[in-house]
């Protein structure tokens, strides 16, 4: 009796646990959907429909994830999906339990529901969003099952407008970086700034108050005007630290040219999340280029530069090994540090990676080899592996041409923004010497007191 009892108790135990996480999570469940009998016959039953719903939330979710820090996002599951155990010593079933706290509590939990309606050559689908305490209504236009896929996503962005903003203007702000980026058409990100502009004005109680700052930030960022990012990032980084926050206002730094400001903002991300392989190879990227600035490479403290960028780069590749832009940063760094034969070695480590976006590596092994028929070689490499990507554009900002591994980054310098006070677009000009930067007043020491920094609510890094 008493091991019986144990076991009950074990079991409870579990069971509440599995309970709470159900409970506490932050979360999209997909529900049933009727649909009539003539669809099911050719193949497009409820769970079918389900399962399509649920892939363009989570296909939407997936293409705002560049601007989605993890600890945002949300879960997307089926109600099928859903545990359905009783709980020990008793004849109730875990969900009917969930859904009546769920029901009873204002829980971070949303509901999808629907159905169709008509003929496979001539339906609609309705969908039902519930979520606290309200309900919102859906409908396709008009059409055959043929337009299922572009009538489902048309709907699913409708619906993600209502369920999360967040996560709807991060997902506008993804897609017109892609067209930013890639030159097709004038930098727009009026929507998405619209929308995150409306979440922080109305104040640090919403939910996504503190990644709406975030958002804005990297819209800034995208715009050039990377005082404005320091504005923004430094707001949140006084509010709610975080790892990505510090990691913003790092890249806006270096992007100016504030190289060691820049490095005490990377420290701080790294702090909040230490392995968070990103923040060493950007900071890596900060002593690198303090190296390179050094009127005597041969200097000490040009060597102690390079060497604290090839350890932090050492750092990133071991956190992440398939890290290619890490590893192209790495080989520079011992380049740098005549190890020329360490530094071939991470070239072709980074080539064999993705020869695709190894532009940058193809083009700085090439510096490295005396036989010029061999050096033509790589830079055709190197051209060819640019002209696969839009990105690859001299007007686009260095951390962006690096990450993308385009070769067109060892010209970068002959860019320069256009400074009208707004955000205006990008003007090439011909190369002259860097003019020296304007770091007053950007450095974190400067923005936050000695107490600032550091988190004040659980999982913030994400």
């Amino acid at each position: 009796m008493v091991s019986l009892n144990l076991l009950l108790l074990i079991g409870a135990c579990l069971a509440g646990t599995v309970l709470w996480k159900l409970v506490s999570a932050r979360e999209t469940v997909i529900e049933n959907i009727y649909v009539p009998e003539a669809f099911a016959k050719i193949g497009y039953s409820s769970d079918v429909f389900q399962s399509l719903v649920a892939g363009q939330l989570i296909a939407l979710e997936d293409s705002a994830a560049n601007v989605i820090p993890a600890s945002a996002k949300e879960e997307i599951r089926l109600g099928s999906d859903m545990p359905d155990f009783s709980v020990p010593g008793t004849s109730i079933s875990a969900k009917t339990i969930l859904q009546y706290v769920r029901e009873a509590l204002p829980l971070p939990v949303s509901t999808i529901s629907g159905s169709v309606t008509g003929t496979p050559d001539r339906y609609v689908l309705h969908l039902v969003l519930v979520e606290r305490g309200q309900v919102y209504r859906f409908d396709t236009p008009y059409g055959a099952i043929a337009d299922l896929d572009k009538n489902l996503s048309d709907v699913a962005i409708d619906v993600l407008k209502k369920h999360s903003p967040y996560i709807y203007a991060s997902y506008e702000s993804a897609e017109a970086q892609t067209r930013c980026y890639a030159g097709k058409g004038a930098c727009d990100f009026s929507e998405p700034e619209r929308i995150f502009s409306s979440i922080v004005d109305a104040g640090d109680e919403q939910p996504n108050y503190k990644w709406a700052l975030l958002g804005l930030s990297k819209i800034d960022e995208a715009y050039h005007d990377y005082k404005g990012e320091i504005n923004a990032v430094s707001r949140l980084s006084a509010e709610y630290p975080s790892s990505w926050s510090f990691y913003n206002w790092g890249i806006a730094l270096s992007e100016l040219g504030c190289h060691k400001l820049a490095i005490g903002a990377f420290e701080r991300s790294i702090a909040l999340h230490s392995s968070r392989e990103a923040a060493f190879n950007a900071i890596g990227r900060a002593w690198l280029a303090l190296g390179r600035q050094a009127p005597d490479r041969r200097s000490t403290e040009a060597k102690s530069d390079l060497q604290n960028a090839r350890d932090d780069f050492r750092i990133a590749v071991y956190l992440k090994p398939d890290y290619q832009e890490a590893h192209v940063n790495l080989a520079e760094s011992l380049k740098l540090l005549d190890d020329d034969k360490g530094a071939r070695r991470e070239y072709m480590s980074a080539i064999k990676m993705d020869p695709t976006h190894a532009g940058l590596a193809y083009a700085r092994y090439a510096e490295l080899v005396g036989n010029q028929k061999e050096r033509s070689e790589l830079l055709s490499y190197a051209s060819w592996a640019d002209n696969l990507h839009d990105e690859c554009r001299a007007s686009n900002s260095t951390s962006l041409l690096e990450s993308q591994g385009c070769s067109i980054t060892t010209q970068a310098e002959t860019t320069r923004i256009a400074n009208t006070g707004s955000h205006a677009g990008i003007e090439t000009v011909a190369a002259t010497a860097a003019p020296v930067p304007d770091c007053q007043g950007l450095a974190v020491d400067d923005r936050l007191s000695p107490e600032d920094g550091l988190p004040d609510f659980p999982g913030i890094a994400p």
